[in-house]
C-alpha cells in the first residue's frame, strides 16, 4: 500500500515518460501521434510544465490507457467515496524550472472500477513568473468524449471556438470536448475546479 501511495504522487510527466518508453516510443512518435509539438511533451516529460486535462487525455489515447491509469489507489470497488478531509489519490505537478504553474489532479473515482466517467478535483495554480506560461495554453484542443467544470475558488476562462467564458465560483460549463477547447487560469489566485470527463471508453 505504501508502494502504491508513492507511485500515486509521482509527478504526471515522470509516469508519462515510463508508460512512452514502455511502448517503445520515442518523444517525436507520441507527440506526432497524438498532434502535440515535440518540445511540449519534453517540457511535460522533463516536469517543466504540467499538462492540460486535455492533452493527459490526448496523451492516453496515444499510450493506449486509461485515464484511470494515472490514478488507481487501493481497492477495486463498485463505488468510490471520498469524506472530507481524507487524503485523495493524486498526481501532482513537479517542476524542476523554479515555476510553480501547473495542474494539480485529485481524483474522486479512482477505486471505482468500470466506470465511465473520470471525476476530479483540479487545482490550477498561477506562474510565479507571468511570462512563463505553457505551450499548450496557446492553441486550442480537441479529444474525445465531454467535459463538465464546476468553479469553486478563483477563476479560469474557457474557449470554445471562437466564444471564450470567464467562470468564477459558483459557475459551472459543460460542452462537448470534440470542440476546439482551452481552459486558462485568470488571475493570482490559485484557482479549483470540480471536473468530469465522460470518455467513449471505460476507465
Amino acid at each position: 500500500m505504501e508502494e502504491a501511495s508513492q507511485d500515486a504522487s509521482l509527478a504526471i510527466g515522470e509516469k508519462i515518460k515510463r508508460l512512452r518508453e514502455g511502448a517503445n516510443l520515442s518523444q517525436e512518435q507520441l507527440a506526432a501521434k497524438i498532434g502535440i509539438a515535440g518540445e511540449e511533451l519534453k517540457r511535460i516529460e522533463d516536469d517543466l510544465i504540467s499538462p492540460t486535462l486535455g492533452v493527459l487525455v490526448k496523451v492516453c489515447d496515444g499510450l493506449g490507457v486509461r485515464m484511470g491509469h494515472f490514478f488507481n489507489e487501493g481497492p477495486r470497488k463498485f463505488y468510490s467515496l471520498f469524506r472530507a478531509g481524507e487524503d485523495r489519490s493524486t498526481t501532482r505537478f513537479a517542476s524542476k524550472s523554479g515555476a510553480d504553474f501547473g495542474y494539480v489532479y485529485h481524483s474522486l473515482g479512482s477505486e471505482k472500477r468500470n466506470r465511465s466517467m473520470e471525476p476530479f478535483l483540479i487545482t490550477i495554480k498561477p506562474p510565479s513568473n507571468p511570462d512563463a506560461r505553457p505551450t499548450e495554453l496557446e492553441e486550442l484542443a480537441t479529444h474525445s468524449g465531454e467535459e463538465f467544470m464546476f468553479v469553486l475558488n478563483g477563476q479560469i476562462e474557457v474557449s470554445l471556438g471562437e466564444e471564450k467564458f470567464l467562470l468564477q465560483p459558483g459557475d459551472s460549463i459543460y460542452y462537448d470536448a470534440t470542440v476546439p477547447h482551452r481552459v486558462v487560469h485568470i488571475g493570482e489566485e490559485a484557482a479549483k475546479v470540480l471536473a468530469v470527463i465522460c470518455l467513449s471508453h471505460k476507465a
